[in-house]
């Protein structure tokens, strides 16, 4: 195979070889191989690295792990300066030559496979909405005596004074599909979109966010699970990558400024047996299936443990309030965007028919987001859940209006910590023929138990604004 590859690819003028991984905390990672000096057993023993050097990866005394490329995916990355292809890498034991347990896309495989064995359906797809700030000024400190960060971006009314905005910032409270040239970002992701297609990802269209400081949102047509979640890596570096190169800094933060509306990443989603949707029945609400409403009271019933994979940044729960453009509560409806799944109004026919999960956002790990929100759906279907039944709606009222009683409805977490309990208490679901096993789950509470304890000893600057003078 690597004779093959390495034929085709010389042909192409391609020098390197570029295998990228994912770790768990969500970070793309890689190892560069030159073309000319590729073993010809790569694509069988791939290359070894050090597991112990990452986040919950391996310990110490076992951190030798390989890194096989999947033959099924490869793109041209257009940024290297010599001409590279990139190889998607999964994680593999060296002492058995199975799939690593904690390989995130590993992980995914396994849950696609239980679907595919259940008998449910053959296929999901997915199609995840990329939310994202683009500042022209990017900057952010911590260091004894003294922490803080400055943003900015011509498109804030604050900018108006700037003369290089010539008076073009965002006229209302609203920079939603504003219009270049208030909009100044639109060739920035015209480039974006141009260089996902070139990289196999489908972009449906790219517009102008909310937020008016350089908000931004590019979504994506339906890919099979494991595919969209190479995708969403994919995309990432290309958003990161064209922003650098425009003076630019991309942050998927889910709140990174104040007063102004998150970063989500909501998933859309569907599923196949045997080609044809199984969600949709004209008679069901909203034309939902039996089968589809399952899902999403799985989804809704596992969604406090979810957010330990969909939510899993301190900063998450920042966007999580009332009244800033993101769910608060545990419930499904039809158009209503105060809802944490909605099935959307222009998706209700047999060949469309999807419903669309707003809790997540884009500090999670793609393959771990995708891989227990489907673990929560088969979890969902096979108990035959019924979300009224449960609790969980449909409500098609606006729940954030004043004198709305939110008094019975049932809460997403409101921290990290909070959801990291839930997943500790119900994870169940998750280890189900061990798509996560137990060590797995274990290492990643523990994991981000560390990061949540670094927040209990450091000050917080608003709290000097509030205390200082007391």
């Amino acid at each position: 195979m690597i004779d093959a590859v390495q034929s085709k690819l010389k042909e192409k003028g391609v020098e390197e070889l570029d295998i990228r991984f994912t770790d768990i905390l969500g970070y793309w990672r890689h190892v560069t191989i030159p073309l000319a000096s590729a073993p010809s057993d790569l694509f069988l023993r791939g290359v070894g690295f050090d597991g112990s050097t990452l986040d919950g990866m391996s310990s110490v005394e076992s951190g030798d792990l390989a890194l096989v490329p999947d033959s099924r995916r490869l793109y041209f990355d257009s940024f290297p300066e010599k001409k590279t292809v990139v190889l998607f890498g999964d994680i593999v034991d060296f002492s058995t030559g199975h799939s690593y347990s904690r390989d995130p896309r590993g992980i995914a495989r396994k849950a696609e496979n239980l679907l595919k064995f259940s008998g449910i359906a053959t296929d999901s797809f997915w199609a995840p909405e990329f939310e994202f700030n683009l500042f022209d000024k990017a900057g952010f400190w911590e260091k004894p005596g003294g922490a803080g960060y400055e943003f900015g971006s011509i498109e804030n009314p604050a900018s108006s004074e700037d003369p290089a905005s010539h008076g073009l910032v965002h006229p209302t409270h609203s920079g939603y599909h504003a219009m270049f040239p208030v909009d100044s970002l639109h060739d920035v992701r015209g480039e974006m979109a141009s260089l996902m297609h070139s990289a196999g990802i489908n972009v449906k269209y790219h517009h102008h966010e909310v937020g008016r400081w350089g908000q931004s949102e590019i979504e994506v047509q339906f890919s099979p699970m494991l595919t969209s979640a190479d995708n969403a890596m994919i995309t990432k570096h290309i958003i990161r990558n064209v922003a650098l190169g425009n003076n630019l800094a991309a942050t998927f933060m889910p709140k990174p400024i104040a007063g102004e509306p998150g970063n989500g990443m909501h998933f859309h989603l569907y599923f196949e047996k045997a080609g044809e949707r199984i969600f949709f029945n004209k008679s069901g609400y909203c034309s939902l299936s039996s089968t589809a409403r399952s899902a999403i009271a799985g989804i809704l019933h596992h969604a406090r443990a979810l957010c330990a994979f969909t939510n899993p940044s301190v900063n998450s729960y920042r966007r999580l309030v009332p009244n800033q453009e993101a769910p608060v509560y545990r419930f499904f409806s039809g158009p209503n965007r105060s809802a944490a799944i909605r099935v959307p109004a222009y998706a209700r026919s047999p060949k469309k028919m999807r419903f669309e999960y707003r809790v997540a956002d884009g500090t999670c790990n793609p393959y771990l987001a995708m891989s227990s929100m489907l673990m929560a759906a088969i979890d969902g279907i096979k108990k035959e859940m019924v979300p009224e039944d449960m609790g969980f709606g449909p409500i098609d009222e606006n729940v954030f209006a004043q004198g709305y009683d939110t008094s019975s409805l049932s809460k997403l977490p409101e921290s990290l910590d909070e959801a990291l309990d839930d997943l500790a208490s119900d994870r169940e679901f998750l280890e189900s023929d061990d798509v996560f096993t137990p060590d797995f789950v274990d290492a990643f509470i523990a994991m981000k138990r560390n990061e949540t304890a670094l927040f209990r000893g450091n000050p917080h600057p608003l709290e000097h604004k509030l205390y200082f003078s007391l």
